[in-house]
């Protein structure tokens, strides 16, 4: 026996209906933007990120809304004369395009390592490394400055895991050289031009001729651009990308950024050598997350430098909230 359905029941219906295609309309027109802002993996990367993020935008702003205010407050602290200190700040649930301060080629110190990094991780994904070679460790490659490895270490083995582990955790130079010889500093460049890190340069190992003329350079740009890719998981692939988001997190230099900033699990490198100081990294926070990059070329006195980075890591940080 057939029941009869009430016209009110039909109008709730049809009323129903029509809101499910607006509500699915809506949703076409927002993937449809994303797809035409990014290729399809960072639009995917992207989409999964605003749905794990609570009061986030739908859409993401071509630029910071509040460019002028972050540009205003950078130049109060870092001096509207000083080219020597750089930024590089994105919120990637916000805006697209980064926040960049004083862009220009700058000596990047050990921050060169996160390149020397990707370039490894390159060669294990296309095959033409593995992570559990070993490689031995000579006199010749022994170099001082950051790091923990000594002369006593001649002559014993080290996997590029653990070279990998070691360049950036504890900055350790003679790892770092060993990779690039492994790599080689002409396919290094070449890789660097290849995926668009134009600033970047590789000159020469690390601690080899400390007076040599020729440096290694580098930009917040470039530094920034290889982060948002390794956010994106777009670097290299996802289980490279994951395997160096591991390793960034523990670092053990903790002096800059993380002092001031709580409530992040922060994935980061830091730099610092005579004139030079260095911090960058991924802030992964409970409700957004954000990358900030700073790169000081100065005279100025290191402590001053760092307190400089910190305030505008606070500054940014309380953007979020």
């Amino acid at each position: 026996m057939k029941m009869k359905i009430s016209r009110s029941t039909k109008l709730k219906r049809i009323v129903t209906f029509f809101c499910l295609v607006v509500i699915l309309e809506a949703g076409g027109m927002a993937t449809a933007f994303l797809w035409q802002h990014h290729d399809g993996r960072e639009a995917a990367a992207l989409a999964a990120e605003m749905m794990g993020k609570e009061n986030m935008p739908l859409v993401r702003a071509d630029r910071a809304v509040d460019e002028d205010e972050l540009f205003a407050y950078t130049t109060q602290v870092i001096g509207a004369n000083n080219k020597q200190l750089a930024v590089y700040f994105l919120r990637p649930g916000r805006e697209v395009e980064p926040f960049i301060y004083n862009q220009r080629r700058m000596f990047p110190a050990s921050m060169i390592k996160l390149f020397v990094m990707a370039k490894t991780m390159q060669d294990v994904h296309d095959g033409r490394l593995s992570l559990e070679e070993q490689l031995t460790i000579r006199k010749q490659d022994v170099v001082g400055g950051a790091g923990v490895t000594t002369w006593y270490n001649a002559g014993e083995k080290r996997t590029v895991a653990q070279l990998i582990q070691l360049m950036v955790v504890e900055s350790d130079n003679t790892a770092t050289n060993m990779l690039i010889d492994k790599l080689g500093m002409a396919n290094i460049n070449q890789y660097l031009q290849q995926y668009g890190y134009k600033d970047t340069l590789l000159v020469h190992k690390l601690m080899v001729n400390k007076k040599a003329s020729n440096k290694n350079l580098s930009s917040v740009r470039d530094i920034g651009h290889l982060l948002t890719n390794l956010y994106y998981h777009q670097l290299v692939g996802e289980k490279e990308d994951a395997f160096m988001l591991d390793i960034l997190k523990q670092q053990r230099d903790k002096e800059c950024f993380p002092a001031v900033v709580s409530g992040y699990d922060i994935a980061h490198k830091t730099g610092e050598v005579n004139g030079v100081y260095a911090d960058g990294g991924i802030f992964y926070g409970p409700q957004e997350d954000f990358i900030l990059v700073a790169l000081s070329n100065s005279n100025e006195g290191r402590v001053e430098v760092i307190h400089k980075m910190q305030k505008l890591a606070r500054f940014y940080a309380g953007t979020m909230q």
